[in-house]
């Protein structure tokens, strides 16, 4: 049968059939290559043993996680404070990874002035952006609407809410939530280990160490406007070709981003990652 790997611990591997039912096996010797939660399968029935490794679509560094097909970008609109760049860098690290990104706002109950037109820029950008309150269980239904068939994993700084959203998703699964600081408004790393953990309609979610690292050292300056998408449309529009949108005459980039035809504060990230990366050597 095929099944997904939704977690390894200490040898054993635990494989979920198409009823997302779990089994606990081993590995044959044959299968050479390590593997990782998310990893498609074939194993048999009667001795629970991994028979092969099917080819995967991608594979995440950190965490590790196989097949990925969206991540949920999580932050809260307080308790730890909104950080819009760190939301970029997510944004970025998604689309050099080919992922589907998703932007979760949690926390909206502590709002207290109108935050949705914080958020215009990314969905005039063609990002989704999903709000909820956990502690409200407002906004829920519509965060599984988009997790049905696919598999993801959340990302985020700690305290937002990553494993209270899990815990609210998915009854009974009863994962250690942080305790955030008040004297540093951050919380707590609760999470050990990948795994992931079934919502309904088919899904999968990876509760994971977290984002680990959010370098870019991965991607050459030059080629950062590729993973701008607000860019896609200036690709043959400026002057030179290869602009960087940064110093070159003639660029429309620019051009629009003064008449207030492009968003500043993303644009703002676009710079700061750029100098991010030429300060490394770019590559």
């Amino acid at each position: 049968m095929k099944g997904i790997i939704t977690k390894t611990i200490g040898g054993f591997f635990f494989v979920a059939d198409t009823d997302q039912q779990i089994h606990k096996g081993g590995i044959r010797g044959k299968i050479t290559e390590k593997v990782y939660p998310g990893d498609r399968v074939v194993y048999s029935t009667g001795e629970q043993i991994i028979e092969e490794l099917l080819p995967r679509e991608n594979l995440l560094i950190r965490p590790r996680v196989a097949n990925v097909d969206q991540v949920l970008i999580m932050q809260s609109v307080k308790q730890p404070e909104l950080d819009q760049r760190l939301i970029d860098r997510f944004l970025l690290i998604a689309e050099i990874s080919g992922l589907e990104p998703l932007i979760v706002i949690n926390k909206i109950d502590l709002a207290e002035e109108e935050f949705e037109d914080k958020f215009a820029d990314y969905k005039n950008t063609g990002y989704r952006v999903l709000f909820c309150s956990t502690r409200e269980d407002t906004g829920l239904d519509e965060i599984k609407k988009h997790l049905r068939g696919k598999i993801s994993v959340v990302a985020g700084p700690s305290g937002v809410g990553k494993s209270t959203l899990i815990n609210s998703l998915i009854p009974g699964v009863g994962l250690t939530t942080g305790v955030i600081s008040k004297k540093l408004e951050r919380g707590t790393h609760t999470t050990r280990h990948v795994e992931l953990l079934p919502v309904e309609k088919g899904g999968w979610i990876a509760d994971t160490p977290g984002f680990t690292s959010l370098n870019i050292d991965h991607v050459s300056a030059n080629n950062l406007k590729y993973y701008f998408p607000e860019f896609d449309e200036y690709l043959n529009s400026c002057k030179f070709n290869g602009c960087s949108h940064i110093h070159e005459p003639g660029c429309m980039v620019k051009k629009d981003l003064e008449a207030g035809k492009l968003s500043k504060h993303r644009y703002q990230s676009y710079l700061a990652f750029y100098k991010e990366i030429e300060s490394m050597g770019d590559n």
